[in-house]
């Protein structure tokens, strides 16, 4: 396949859409309006082509012109990546002094990253004028110039708490109790460090910076009142203010008549043909023709930059959600998706992608790639169904586990249980109920929807004798089922390798669920 599984990389992409969300939602309420800047930033679909993009901080408000990096962290830490060596890679590139850092801690949980209720926020300024007291970790690969972990020292509680005094080289706090420890006293040596709080203030245990060596935590109230224009922007001498500019202008209300034939100025004469492809996608999101037949452009007469032609995917992606541009999408989606140019290329995986729940929700056109030759384009097809899947797309997944065809019919029966809805469990029973014998298909995918669903719906019907047995290995049936043991599980069988031990055929990695 052309793409990896990376459960480790996974996990912390997770923990970064995560953490984007989350500011986000904090953000809109102070009053900003964000968007991601940085383009999937705010998502965890792992793609093998590296889109060399500029070097962009994730958010960026519409209404104030206020932008912001996101920093998700499992241990909080005012932390940066750095690669001394790389000018394109240090901690502070394509970064201005006015320019926001955000901070925000993230918990495992059983459903993923669990963000914390608050972010904690420092210009790019302060960072700057205090990181002559911050300090470099070790590389984090072997090689030369690999990126290291420029950390500023802090102070982050452990436990929720209040603070009692502050003096010039103390903090003094009051820890709560908690299942283990009783409450105390706890007095903190600050050694230079700003104090960020007051006494009487409460913290929380692990998401809250109560020191720190930057001066001052950043007041983003003094930013709410700014003005952003960005139609001012599309010809400044800076490339990210440019493609800052062009990512903005869709969101805002500023009058078409001057929008439009801005962006299509802007496409014409910009050298930087990334921020050329950002106008192209604005302005047909705004109904510019010529936008959308730049983006073809970039997609079929483009063999040089096949990056940028991916982009242009992800592009007719975020598309194919206004209405407006809808139908030119899938069009073009639907031929990357069949063209024999792109054979073997992630492009048509990414064009799959957008027809699903990531970009169209055209379920329809799902269902011709779902045993495509090419098993990524298939998986790709497979997972791109969701919840909001109608009916006759289902009814027809159905009809494909009637047929049985040795390829078809798993692949039917994997995309009904990622769908795993009610209309499913109804379509299913309602095949049974007509269908003489009722197919094995019928009662496999029966087993593997998820059994509290199942068992409340045929609690009555003859069926459920015959699917019961199937719902004990179910998704969520028991802890064994949990993906983190099924995960676990696979790992370990894969550690079959000794001296003297002849290495026995191993198991499928996947249970009857699917992947």
């Amino acid at each position: 396949m052309s793409f990896k599984t990376d459960n480790s990389f996974l996990r912390f992409l997770s923990m970064g859409a995560a953490g984007v969300h989350r500011t986000i939602a904090l953000l809109r309420s102070r009053g900003f309006e964000p968007i991601e800047l940085e383009r999937y930033c705010g998502t965890n679909k792992i793609w093998a082509t590296k889109v060399k993009r500029l070097r962009l901080p994730d958010l960026l408000c519409v209404k104030t012109g206020m932008r912001v990096e996101v920093r998700a962290k499992t241990d909080l830490r005012i932390r940066m990546s750095d690669a001394l060596a790389n000018p394109e890679r240090i901690w502070d590139a394509g970064l201005r002094d006015e320019d926001i850092v955000a901070f925000i801690a993230c918990f495992d949980a059983d459903g993923g990253p669990q963000p914390a209720d608050e972010a904690v926020y420092f210009t790019v300024s302060a960072l700057r004028g205090s990181a002559a007291r911050s300090e470099l970790g070790p590389p984090k690969s072997a090689s030369e110039g690999a990126e290291r972990d420029r950390t500023w020292p802090a102070i982050v509680p452990s436990r929720d708490g209040t603070v009692l005094q502050v003096t010039a080289d103390k903090l003094s706090v009051q820890m709560e109790a908690d299942a283990e420890r009783p409450t105390r006293r706890q007095t903190y040596r600050l050694h230079g460090k700003t104090v960020y709080v007051s006494p009487g203030d409460r913290f929380s245990a692990k998401t809250t910076f109560l020191a720190g060596t930057p001066p001052a935590l950043a007041d983003l109230s003094i930013c709410l009142p700014h003005r952003y224009a960005p139609l001012d922007h599309l010809r400044a001498p800076n490339a990210i203010d440019r493609y800052a500019a062009a990512k903005a202008l869709p969101f805002r209300d500023d009058a078409r008549s001057q929008v439009i034939p801005a962006l299509e100025d802007c496409i014409g004469r910009e050298v930087e043909e990334r921020i050329a492809l950002e106008a192209a996608g604005s302005a047909a999101a705004l109904g510019s023709e010529l936008g959308q037949n730049k983006i073809c452009r970039f997609v079929w007469d483009n063999d040089e930059r096949p990056e940028l032609r991916m982009e242009a995917v992800f592009i007719l992606t975020e598309l194919g959600r206004n209405p407006f541009t809808r139908e030119f999408t899938r069009e073009q989606l639907n031929c990357i998706v069949t063209h024999p140019r792109f054979d073997g290329d992630e492009l048509r995986q990414a064009a799959v992608w957008g027809l699903g729940k990531a970009g169209l929700k055209s379920y329809e056109d799902l269902l011709a790639f779902i045993d495509d030759p090419d098993e990524s384009v298939a998986l790709h097809a497979i997972a791109a169904f969701d919840v909001d899947t109608p009916r006759p797309v289902i009814d027809h997944l159905v009809r494909d586990l009637l047929d049985g065809r040795p390829r078809r019919a798993p692949a039917a029966s994997e995309a009904l249980r990622i769908i795993s809805s009610q209309e499913v469990l109804r379509a299913l029973v309602d095949t049974a109920g007509t269908a003489r014998p009722v197919p094995d298909w019928i009662f496999a995918t029966l087993g593997r929807l998820p059994p509290d669903l199942v068992r409340a719906y045929l609690r009555n019907s003859p069926l459920f004798d015959r699917v019961a047995p199937m719902l004990l290995t179910g998704w969520g049936a028991h802890w064994l089922t949990s993906e983190v043991a099924t995960t676990g599980i696979a790992f370990l069988l894969k550690q079959d390798l000794s001296f003297g031990r002849a290495v026995r055929s191993r198991p499928p990695e996947s249970s009857g669920r699917g992947s």
